[in-house]
Protein backbone atom coordinates (compact mmCIF):
# COMPACT_ATOMS: atom_id res chain seq x y z
CA UNK A 1 0.00 0.00 0.00
CA UNK A 2 1.22 3.43 -0.95
CA UNK A 3 0.88 6.80 1.10
CA UNK A 4 -1.28 7.69 -1.71
CA UNK A 5 -3.96 4.91 -0.87
CA UNK A 6 -4.00 5.15 3.14
CA UNK A 7 -6.72 6.16 5.48
CA UNK A 8 -6.52 9.66 6.96
CA UNK A 9 -4.45 9.85 10.08
CA UNK A 10 -6.27 11.37 13.18
CA UNK A 11 -3.93 11.97 16.10
CA UNK A 12 -5.44 13.79 19.26
CA UNK A 13 -2.53 16.14 20.68
CA UNK A 14 -0.58 16.19 17.97
CA UNK A 15 -0.11 19.89 18.69
CA UNK A 16 0.44 21.57 22.46
CA UNK A 17 -2.08 23.95 23.35
CA UNK A 18 0.51 26.52 23.55
CA UNK A 19 1.38 26.71 20.15
CA UNK A 20 -2.70 26.27 19.45
CA UNK A 21 -2.99 29.45 21.49
CA UNK A 22 -0.30 31.27 19.56
CA UNK A 23 -1.93 30.52 16.18
CA UNK A 24 -5.59 31.33 17.23
CA UNK A 25 -4.22 34.28 18.52
CA UNK A 26 -2.33 35.26 15.09
CA UNK A 27 -5.57 35.08 13.32
CA UNK A 28 -7.55 37.00 16.45
CA UNK A 29 -5.21 39.82 15.80
CA UNK A 30 -4.75 39.68 11.55
CA UNK A 31 -7.57 40.81 9.28
CA UNK A 32 -9.49 37.76 7.72
CA UNK A 33 -9.83 37.59 3.67
CA UNK A 34 -12.69 35.43 2.26
CA UNK A 35 -11.79 32.33 0.75
CA UNK A 36 -12.59 30.77 -2.79
CA UNK A 37 -13.43 27.51 -3.90
CA UNK A 38 -11.34 26.99 -7.43
CA UNK A 39 -10.95 30.63 -7.47
CA UNK A 40 -14.28 31.79 -6.94
CA UNK A 41 -15.87 33.59 -3.83
CA UNK A 42 -19.43 31.90 -3.53
CA UNK A 43 -20.57 31.27 -0.37
CA UNK A 44 -23.13 29.34 -1.13
CA UNK A 45 -20.16 26.30 -1.83
CA UNK A 46 -17.46 27.63 0.72
CA UNK A 47 -17.85 30.85 3.45
CA UNK A 48 -14.82 30.97 5.32
CA UNK A 49 -12.22 33.61 5.97
CA UNK A 50 -8.29 32.75 6.21
CA UNK A 51 -5.20 34.32 7.84
CA UNK A 52 -1.93 33.05 6.53
CA UNK A 53 0.22 31.94 9.05
CA UNK A 54 4.28 32.80 9.73
CA UNK A 55 6.86 30.28 8.61
CA UNK A 56 8.24 30.18 11.93
CA UNK A 57 4.71 28.71 12.81
CA UNK A 58 4.55 26.39 10.02
CA UNK A 59 7.51 24.79 10.60
CA UNK A 60 6.85 24.63 14.55
CA UNK A 61 3.42 22.61 13.95
CA UNK A 62 5.13 20.53 10.82
CA UNK A 63 7.78 19.88 13.82
CA UNK A 64 5.53 18.60 15.67
CA UNK A 65 3.42 16.52 13.28
CA UNK A 66 6.36 14.84 11.29
CA UNK A 67 6.62 11.84 13.70
CA UNK A 68 3.07 11.10 13.63
CA UNK A 69 2.97 11.36 9.65
CA UNK A 70 6.19 8.95 9.32
CA UNK A 71 4.48 6.85 11.39
CA UNK A 72 1.33 6.53 9.42
CA UNK A 73 2.13 7.38 5.86
CA UNK A 74 5.75 5.65 6.18
CA UNK A 75 6.82 9.77 4.45
CA UNK A 76 8.57 12.39 5.38
CA UNK A 77 6.77 15.67 5.56
CA UNK A 78 8.65 18.86 4.03
CA UNK A 79 7.62 22.12 4.48
CA UNK A 80 6.94 23.92 0.71
CA UNK A 81 8.48 26.75 0.98
CA UNK A 82 6.46 29.02 -1.60
CA UNK A 83 3.48 28.79 -0.12
CA UNK A 84 2.38 29.55 3.71
CA UNK A 85 0.39 27.51 5.64
CA UNK A 86 -3.50 29.10 6.37
CA UNK A 87 -5.97 29.31 9.13
CA UNK A 88 -9.40 29.29 8.69
CA UNK A 89 -12.28 31.01 10.22
CA UNK A 90 -16.22 29.42 9.65
CA UNK A 91 -18.68 30.95 11.38
CA UNK A 92 -22.45 29.85 10.72
CA UNK A 93 -24.10 29.26 7.81
CA UNK A 94 -22.37 26.99 4.57
CA UNK A 95 -19.36 24.83 5.62
CA UNK A 96 -17.67 23.66 2.69
CA UNK A 97 -18.89 21.62 -0.41
CA UNK A 98 -17.08 18.41 -1.13
CA UNK A 99 -14.42 18.62 -2.99
CA UNK A 100 -10.59 17.56 -3.26
CA UNK A 101 -6.99 19.13 -2.41
CA UNK A 102 -5.46 18.16 -5.38
CA UNK A 103 -4.64 21.81 -7.14
CA UNK A 104 -6.49 22.16 -10.54
CA UNK A 105 -5.53 24.33 -13.43
CA UNK A 106 -8.84 26.40 -13.12
CA UNK A 107 -7.00 27.62 -9.51
CA UNK A 108 -3.67 28.48 -10.89
CA UNK A 109 -5.09 30.70 -13.92
CA UNK A 110 -7.71 32.04 -11.49
CA UNK A 111 -5.18 32.78 -8.67
CA UNK A 112 -3.56 34.92 -11.22
CA UNK A 113 -5.74 37.80 -11.31
CA UNK A 114 -7.98 37.27 -8.26
CA UNK A 115 -4.87 37.29 -5.38
CA UNK A 116 -5.92 34.36 -3.82
CA UNK A 117 -3.06 31.90 -2.87
CA UNK A 118 -2.85 28.47 -4.40
CA UNK A 119 -2.45 25.94 -1.97
CA UNK A 120 -0.47 22.88 -3.53
CA UNK A 121 1.02 19.94 -2.16
CA UNK A 122 0.96 15.66 -1.55
CA UNK A 123 -0.51 15.69 1.84
CA UNK A 124 -2.51 17.86 3.66
CA UNK A 125 -2.55 18.81 7.35
CA UNK A 126 -5.74 19.98 9.50
CA UNK A 127 -4.67 20.99 13.12
CA UNK A 128 -8.44 21.72 15.01
CA UNK A 129 -7.95 25.11 16.92
CA UNK A 130 -11.44 24.87 17.98
CA UNK A 131 -12.71 23.03 20.93
CA UNK A 132 -15.73 20.84 19.43
CA UNK A 133 -18.38 22.70 22.04
CA UNK A 134 -17.35 25.97 21.01
CA UNK A 135 -19.38 25.36 17.50
CA UNK A 136 -22.18 23.42 15.92
CA UNK A 137 -22.25 21.48 12.95
CA UNK A 138 -18.72 21.80 11.28
CA UNK A 139 -17.73 18.43 11.11
CA UNK A 140 -14.82 16.92 8.61
CA UNK A 141 -16.19 14.52 6.65
CA UNK A 142 -14.72 11.88 4.30
CA UNK A 143 -16.93 10.34 1.68
CA UNK A 144 -14.99 6.94 0.62
CA UNK A 145 -14.81 5.33 3.14
CA UNK A 146 -17.42 7.62 4.73
CA UNK A 147 -15.92 9.18 8.04
CA UNK A 148 -17.41 12.42 9.63
CA UNK A 149 -14.61 13.75 12.70
CA UNK A 150 -15.11 16.61 14.85
CA UNK A 151 -11.61 16.88 16.41
CA UNK A 152 -10.38 17.95 20.06
CA UNK A 153 -8.48 21.15 20.09
CA UNK A 154 -4.93 20.66 19.03
CA UNK A 155 -5.66 17.48 16.55
CA UNK A 156 -3.65 16.53 13.56
CA UNK A 157 -6.17 15.30 10.47
CA UNK A 158 -3.72 14.31 7.71
CA UNK A 159 -4.86 12.86 4.05
CA UNK A 160 -3.21 12.62 0.56
CA UNK A 161 -4.24 15.48 -1.33
CA UNK A 162 -5.31 13.57 -4.40
CA UNK A 163 -9.03 13.06 -5.94
CA UNK A 164 -9.47 9.97 -4.44
CA UNK A 165 -9.56 11.88 -0.88
CA UNK A 166 -12.71 13.84 -1.34
CA UNK A 167 -13.73 15.68 2.12
CA UNK A 168 -15.46 18.93 3.15
CA UNK A 169 -17.19 20.80 6.27
CA UNK A 170 -20.24 20.45 7.01
CA UNK A 171 -22.41 23.41 7.57
CA UNK A 172 -21.68 25.49 10.54
CA UNK A 173 -25.15 25.75 12.98
CA UNK A 174 -23.41 28.18 15.39
CA UNK A 175 -20.36 29.44 17.08
CA UNK A 176 -17.22 29.82 15.00
CA UNK A 177 -15.08 26.72 13.78
CA UNK A 178 -11.32 27.61 13.36
CA UNK A 179 -8.80 25.17 11.79
CA UNK A 180 -4.79 25.17 10.61
CA UNK A 181 -4.17 23.65 7.21
CA UNK A 182 -1.12 22.88 6.16
CA UNK A 183 0.12 21.50 2.76
CA UNK A 184 3.37 19.83 2.69
CA UNK A 185 5.15 17.56 0.11
CA UNK A 186 6.52 14.00 0.77
CA UNK A 187 9.91 12.58 0.53
CA UNK A 188 9.81 8.73 0.93
CA UNK A 189 11.84 7.19 3.53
Amino acid sequence: MTWKSRLPLVEDSAIPLSLCEVLTDHVKNHTARPRTYQGVIDETLRKSEYVEVPTHLEEAVISHCAAHVRGHFEIAPMRIPTQSAVIYRYGPGVGFVAHHDEVTDIERHRARTNGQPVVGGDLTLVISLSTPDSYGGGELFFEHPPQEIKPPLGTLVAFPATRDHVHGVRPITSGERITLVVRVNVEKL
